[in-house]
């Protein structure tokens, strides 16, 4: 699926194979053990022998791997090096950091930290739960979907209204699961639900099974800037605990907010805000 950054640009813009490239491995981040040949192309729309040749290019290049022979594949080392890379120009990092190892050792469930960057929002860290056997992770460098993923919510319900509002004419309301909402006039009030709130909640729209609650980071200057949110299976779900992490979360986000007003951190992305 495209981004929301991708759907807005004119087609002369779109380079077919270049597009192809960046669909596979978007396909083969949202697969953790990895996918054969036939189940990219069923998952992508392209012909086998199409994907092949892209394959065997990411594979020469290190971006892909194949462990057995006729096997899966999946994201290979350069990628991983890649989002090193996003990690290491990311100035709200060493400030974040010890929050997210605090609310992911409180509940021992993953947490992730997304941000601002060239007007999208992206998930760049994530603290993995050290003791479950069954955990969620997620891909760093992935975006957020304003409409269906807790951070993304609540980039949307704190932005301007004049930005809210133009960003829900902008993007596509895409159904990832059954639980998906597509209808603007529910996203829209549920982005004003989110900001009176100060939290929200993914109960498997993104991905059956999986639950995140996230909360908001303000910049010194009160702009949103970034979102910590804590993925749940739903076998370990509940609504007492879904209250219990937005009360904390909302707590953790707030003092990493007031750190960051106190060093004078100042993000230095304001695309999305600006939208008309």
């Amino acid at each position: 699926m495209r981004s929301t950054k991708q759907a807005q640009q004119p087609l002369v813009y779109n380079i077919e194979l270049v597009d192809k490239l960046l669909h596979v491995l978007e396909t083969l981040r949202d697969a953790r053990e990895g996918l054969t040949l036939q189940q990219l192309a069923a998952r992508t729309g392209y012909v086998t022998s199409s994907i092949h040749r892209a394959l065997g290019s990411l594979k020469w290049h290190g971006y892909v791997e194949q462990p057995v022979a006729r096997g899966a594949y999946r994201l290979g080392m350069k990628c991983l090096l890649l989002a090193r890379g996003l990690q290491d120009t990311v100035e709200l990092l060493p400030h974040a950091r010890p929050y997210l190892r605090e609310i992911a050792d409180a509940f021992d469930e993953s947490a992730y930290l997304a941000i601002l960057r060239g007007g999208r929002g992206i998930f760049v860290e994530v603290v993995e739960t050290r003791r479950r056997e069954l955990r969620l992770v997620g891909p760093i460098g992935a975006d957020v979907a304003y409409h269906a993923t807790a951070a993304g919510k609540v980039f949307a319900a704190n932005l301007p209204p004049s930005a809210r509002a133009a960003l829900l004419g902008r993007i596509e309301l895409t159904a990832r699961t059954p639980r998906t909402r597509t209808r603007r006039a529910e996203v829209e009030k549920e982005w004003k639900d989110v900001a009176r709130r100060g939290f929200a909640v993914n109960r498997e729209e993104t991905i059956l099974g999986a639950n995140f609650v996230a909360a908001p980071i303000f910049d010194a200057e009160r702009a949103i800037c970034g979102a910590i949110s804590v993925g749940v299976p739903s076998a370990r779900y509940s609504a007492a605990l879904g209250r219990h992490l937005a009360t904390r979360l909302k707590e953790v986000c707030r003092r990493l907010s007031d750190t960051l007003a106190e060093v004078g951190y100042v993000h230095d992305d304001r695309q999305l805000h600006e939208l008309r």
